[in-house]
């Protein structure tokens, strides 16, 4: 048998001595062994002869003679059952097992029967002693055959009737076979009890590992057991205080990348925007910038907006792929002003690049205001423009609308649908679908729907904002 020492978190308590389950059950085993046999031997044999001794005692040997003899008076009186009938008595004795009747004509044993059999003359039924046509009667404990004899009228005649009783063995074979049964209970019933301590341990183990499975890591496994199974426990036990370990060190990771993110994002932005109108305005004037001056200008703007690029894909893979949902900061704006706001930034530069851009938001009430975090839609909005900028075919116009729908649970929304039919990629365009994750991911955090849809060269998007009436109003 090989013992092992636990050391560290999932050590046994201290003075514990590691016993495996093979060494366990080896010694149940035996313990049950050994009480089952001491029960065969001393139990058994006592319980037998208290049993035996009982049933042959004089008092209740008497009763039952008494109660046989009677029973076959009445039968032999409604029957009218002849001294001679040897098939009558025969019947009787059917009903009747272990019970040896004699019939006697005078002094002479006539015919005996037991056990739906005929006996001739005084034949006792394959047992000892041989029956006279004397009173026979045996009170000591061990007697196997006990009898007395009465007198019976017959519808002919009256005779001399000895009644045997030899029942003690049948009694004694029962006790035997009982006591062999319970036994065998006993060994049965602690090997069961055994098992299902164990069997109670695993299924009690297998709850807590279930639990961690399933996210609640605050329950400690705790089990003092110095077996297998309190060593599987400590060490579950162990993963769990591991994995509790390892995600707070992720979450303060993700709080120092989203604070790092979220800062580089805002901060490259603002540089990036005011760099972008001077390099405008420097390309704009053709009068006092010699050609290679012009050069240098466009290399300048186009690495500018290189660099916001690189940082808006930067920060649509810090959502699509790394954000956890949270709750986000939102505030109610009035649905009309605030879409006319994001959606009229983007009508200027989508007129420079030569797309036509027809807004209709007639649909739009005036009485509704949107909850959501500002920044968050207009980095939506953002994406959906800088994606028609790369895929739509500028010969065809970009349909921008806004409606009030009923969403579900009779909720209002305010749904923004984009749709512009799809041209050739601009050179240097790749879809990742990182965009359309990231939208889904940052409408989620207030509420809103995010859905795309492609379908005979025309793509669309549809963006759900969930709507209510002013308040100024409703109070009115």
């Amino acid at each position: 048998m090989r013992y092992r020492l636990i050391s560290g978190k999932n050590a046994m308590p201290e003075g514990s001595i590691f016993v495996s389950l093979r060494l366990k059950f080896a010694a149940v085993l035996m313990i049950s062994a050994v009480t089952t046999l001491l029960l065969a031997l001393l139990i058994i044999p006592l319980t037998t002869n208290l049993v035996v001794g009982y049933h042959t005692s004089p008092t209740q040997v008497d009763n039952r003679l008494d109660d046989y003899i009677r029973d076959f008076a009445d039968y032999v009186s409604e029957d009218k059952v002849r001294s001679d009938d040897a098939a009558a008595v025969v019947r009787w004795t059917k009903l009747h097992r272990y019970v040896h009747l004699v019939v006697f004509e005078g002094d002479k044993a006539q015919f005996g029967a037991a056990d739906g059999e005929i006996l001739e003359g005084d034949q006792p039924p394959m047992i000892d002693p041989i029956f006279t046509d004397n009173v026979t009667e045996d009170n000591s404990a061990n007697a196997e055959v006990i009898g007395k004899t009465y007198t019976i009228a017959f519808a002919d005649r009256v005779c001399l009737v000895s009644v045997v009783d030899y029942s003690a063995s049948m009694v004694y074979d029962t006790v035997l076979v009982s006591g062999i049964i319970v036994a065998l209970a006993c060994f049965l019933l602690t090997m069961i009890l055994y098992y299902h301590r164990q069997i109670k341990a695993i299924v009690s183990l297998s709850g807590e590992v279930e639990r961690i499975s399933s996210g609640e890591l605050s329950a400690q496994i705790a089990d003092a057991r110095n077996d297998e199974i309190g060593n599987l426990a400590r060490d579950v036990d162990a993963m769990r205080t591991t994995i509790i370990t390892k995600m707070e060190e992720e979450r303060r990771a993700w709080e120092v990348n989203s604070q790092l993110i979220t800062s580089m994002s805002h901060d490259i932005r603002t540089p990036l925007t005011t760099l972008l109108g001077y390099t405008e305005l420097l390309s704009s004037d053709t009068e006092n910038l010699t050609d290679e001056q012009k050069k240098y200008v466009k290399v300048c703007a186009e690495k500018a907006e290189q660099i916001k690029m690189l940082s808006d894909k930067l920060f649509l893979y810090f959502w699509a792929y790394h954000r956890e949902e949270e709750e986000v900061p939102t505030q109610a704006y009035p649905a009309t002003l605030l879409v006319e706001q994001l959606l009229g930034e983007w009508m200027l530069p989508m007129d420079s690049e030569g797309f036509q851009v027809h807004m209709d938001l007639q649909d739009l009430p005036s009485d509704r205001e949107i909850t959501v975090n500002v920044d968050c839609l207009r980095r939506i909005i953002d994406n959906l423009f800088d994606n028609i900028r790369k895929y739509a075919d500028k010969a065809y116009p970009v349909r921008v609308s806004a409606e009030l729908i009923q969403a579900a649970e009779g909720r209002e929304c305010v749904r923004l649908t984009f749709a512009n039919r799809i041209g050739k990629p601009k050179e240097g365009s790749s879809g990742t679908h990182v965009g359309h994750k990231t939208c889904v991911a940052m409408v989620k955090l207030f509420g809103g729907t995010f859905e795309v849809s492609s379908a005979d060269g025309v793509f669309s998007a549809r963006l759900g904002l969930p709507a209510e009436k002013t308040a100024t109003l409703g109070k009115e």
